[in-house]
């Protein structure tokens, strides 16, 4: 008995139907969507946000995505179904300024933004009893800094606990006057238990000696370094062992010695590591030599004398101060303070790479994981790219990147707690500018101060900006701020 042709037509629609709607919702669950202009089938992009504070409002060409696009997927948003085009993304925040970025969505590709930071319209601040500083500096405990007030020919340092918010320590120094060497600072022992402090002792009207204080937080008492020395030379570079307990390194006359402080001996006495030293540095895999042969020497036992030559760099003489900056034995650049270049040393899997930077170079700092190398001179910061960065924004190995520039001076400049922002100081405001360079990056202000030469210092693990700033009833006084919000789950 035959099928009734009714019947029969019926099943081949159903059937015909069926594979209709089933490519239909395979092109839209494949990321595909019909525009009804140009009477095709587009391939749409997605776009995946990370955001500080986590809690936002986004909108994309002013209108928020609809509910059912967007997901939260390991900490970020994932949002789906975008027309391939340029599009302008917005993010929000009860109490935060605004962010806005012009961003290009591609066929099939889902374009990611990892570091997002919104910035407070006001931050609330903590105000510390310590006043009346000229300078601080951190210690390895997140808690404690020590500072420094130089009043006429008298020094005076103050350990301070931030928890306590009280001083524990001290240590008045008469006839001394701190260094005027920018770059040296207030060294703490690894342990917490000591400070390293560069000085200018003042013998009389005529005559004045460099050197350094060994002070003890649990005795209050301190030491010269001078005096473990026979010779009467001015001493520089000074430093604790970063893993060693209460053991000093320091440079005279271009010999690199090294000081253990627990010895039995009655008599303490340095020990030569090496000799013709310019600069030196510690990183986690050993000791890193500039000497004067031009040589960038590194030995992983830092005790013996088996040192192995990295590279030579170009430099113009020896009649000049160096700081070397290691990040391990594939990554080191030494900057010269008196001609202002840069000198870099990046050794890749395939290859090596030896740069000079003559742009006025004045501070250098490597990220966490030294896949990023943060330069600057007075008005520009730079971004070197050590290694490949595959993840959004891309950058290639040996890039280098001028990231903003002003007509006034910078100062404080150092990484954000992401390392995909940089902070400084211009003028009153601290400012912060991301790395990212897709549309234009966003440069703003975090706060503004009185004190228009303040030092400030971030304390990542706090999630803390502290400061040095003055008020109305106190006169440079150290300050803080959350910075950026801690991060918690949804």
């Amino acid at each position: 008995m035959k099928t009734p042709l009714s019947r029969r037509v019926f099943f081949w629609t159903l059937f015909v139907s069926y594979f209709c709607i089933t490519g239909i919702v395979l092109f839209f669950v494949f990321g595909y969507e019909h525009d009804f202009g140009q009477k095709i089938f587009v391939h749409t992009g997605t776009l995946t946000l990370k955001t500080n504070p986590k809690d936002v409002s986004i909108t994309i060409d002013n209108k928020k995505p609809k509910s059912h696009l967007v997901n939260i997927i390991n900490d970020s948003y994932f949002i789906t179904n975008l027309r391939p085009q340029k599009h302008t993304l917005s993010i929000s925040a009860d109490g935060f300024k605004p962010w806005h970025k012009e961003i290009n969505i591609h066929s099939g590709i889902s374009t990611e933004f990892w570091n997002i930071l919104l910035l407070r319209k006001q931050y609330k601040r903590t105000y510390f009893n310590l006043n009346n500083i000229d300078r601080f500096f951190p210690a390895p405990d997140e808690n404690m800094f020590a500072s420094i007030h130089q009043l006429g020919k008298t020094l005076a340092v103050h350990v301070f606990n931030t928890k306590e918010n009280k001083s524990t320590n001290t240590f008045i120094f008469p006839q001394v006057v701190f260094t005027k060497n920018i770059y040296e600072n207030i060294e703490w022992s690894p342990d917490n238990k000591a400070l390293l402090i560069p000085i200018i002792h003042i013998k009389d009207e005529n005559s004045t000696k460099k050197d350094y204080f060994i002070s003890y937080l649990a005795s209050n008492k301190s030491y010269q370094l001078s005096n473990f020395i026979k010779e009467e030379i001015d001493l520089k570079s000074a430093r604790w062992d970063p893993k060693e307990k209460n053991a000093i390194y320091f440079i005279a006359r271009n010999t690199l010695f090294h000081l253990d402080l627990t010895s039995t001996d009655k008599t303490l006495k340095p020990v030569v590591i090496a000799n013709n030293v310019l600069s030196y540095d510690f990183a986690d895999d050993g000791l890193y030599i500039y000497n004067t042969q031009k040589e960038l020497l590194y030995n992983q036992n830092k005790k013996n004398k088996n040192f192995k030559t990295l590279t030579l760099f170009n430099t113009s003489t020896q009649d000049t101060d160096y700081r070397l900056i290691a990040y391990d034995k594939n990554r080191v650049v030494l900057i010269d303070d008196t001609k202002k270049v840069l000198h870099i040393y990046n050794k890749t899997n395939t290859k090596i790479y030896t740069e000079k930077i003559n742009k006025n170079i004045i501070g250098a700092h490597f990220s966490d994981d030294g896949k990023k190398l943060l330069f600057y001179s007075p008005f520009e910061i730079f971004l070197y790219s050590t290694r490949k960065w595959n993840t959004q924004p891309f950058r290639a190995e040996n890039e280098i990147q001028s990231i903003i520039r002003f007509s006034q001076k910078l100062d404080n400049v150092h990484f954000a707690k992401d390392y995909e922002h940089v902070i400084y100081t211009i003028g009153n405001d601290i400012k912060i500018t991301e790395l990212d360079y897709r549309g234009s990056r966003i440069t703003d202000t975090i706060t503004s101060l009185n004190e228009n030469k303040s030092v400030i210092i971030n304390k990542h693990k706090m999630n803390k900006l502290f400061f040095i700033d003055s008020t109305n009833n106190s006169k440079r006084q150290l300050q803080s701020i959350t910075f950026p919000e801690k991060e918690t789950l949804f």
